[in-house]
């Protein structure tokens, strides 16, 4: 599975891509593009050795969703611009070196992720008005920044007037500013017993500004605005929209979401220990 228009790849790395994976001793290949991608097609992958994905986040989600999970492991090759899945299966490696590690080294094992609703995340869930700025990133990106500018300011309006609701397991639900679901991945690992929830109480403009600093570090944990703690279920309520981003993906959700952990995602190759 290669995806050219991934942020860190060319279209010149799908040849490189089956070179190396022909110098590694497979012979059989079939390569497709991300506009064949299908449940179906998946399905008839049972056969097969191995699945191997270069691509951005959003591609090696996708994979890892329709995958069958009795199916062949997959090989998740960093060619995003966070690439943070990958990095929790290889560390820091370019995907040639991540290539060759998993083939000759790696080890098969099970992806936990969490569900929001049902749908699917691999990384981390974010729940709030605040995640509304992902939608002005994604103006960014397409090159509007007008549209940016107002999707920035109607986030950062909201995020202080209108809070949302959560809690852990059967707790009572309490106000916060933005929760966030964070699975195994979002810390480098792949299996875990539990989610990570994590709850921000930005009350002030500051309080804001200082943890979206700190989480560009692993200080933010710190943060006395944040609250952290393991969870296999959690509840977020709103009387109105639940704005949020899967694994960097805008969502919006109705008054409630139900996330829930979920052990038995799909079998991934991955490095005992990552450099």
């Amino acid at each position: 599975m290669f995806n050219e228009k991934a942020g860190s790849v060319s279209a010149g790395d799908g040849e490189k891509l089956v070179e190396a994976v022909r110098q590694a001793g497979i012979e059989h290949i079939a390569v497709i593009g991300p506009e064949k991608l299908s449940r179906k097609l998946l399905e008839r992958s049972k056969t097969f050795d191995v699945l191997i994905v270069l691509g951005g986040d959003g591609t090696a989600r996708t994979v890892a969703e329709l995958a069958p999970r009795d199916g062949p492991p997959l090989v998740l090759l960093p060619g995003g611009t966070l690439n943070i899945l990958p990095k929790a299966l290889y560390g820091e490696l370019g995907w040639p070196e991540a290539l060759n590690a998993a083939l000759e080294r790696g080890v098969v094992k099970r992806l936990t992720f969490g569900r929001a609703n049902g749908e699917p995340f691999y990384v981390a869930a974010l729940f709030g008005p605040s995640t509304l700025l992902a939608r002005a990133r994604e103006a960014m990106r397409e090159g509007k920044p007008l549209s940016a500018w107002r999707r920035f300011l109607h986030a950062w309006k909201r995020s202080f007037t209108r809070s949302i609701r959560a809690r852990v397991g059967r707790e009572p639900m309490r106000k916060a500013e933005a929760v966030g679901v964070l699975c195994p991945a979002f810390s480098g690992g792949i299996e875990a017993d539990t989610l990570e929830w994590v709850k921000l109480d930005a009350r002030h403009l500051l309080d804001f500004a200082r943890v979206s600093l700190r989480a560009l570090t692993a200080d933010w944990r710190n943060d006395s605005s944040v609250e952290i703690a393991p969870c296999k279920s959690s509840d977020i309520v709103s009387l109105g929209m639940i704005p949020a981003t899967l694994d960097g993906e805008p969502r919006i959700f109705m008054q409630r979401v139900r996330v829930t952990y979920d052990p038995k995602g799909p079998r991934v190759i991955a490095l005992e220990e990552r450099l």
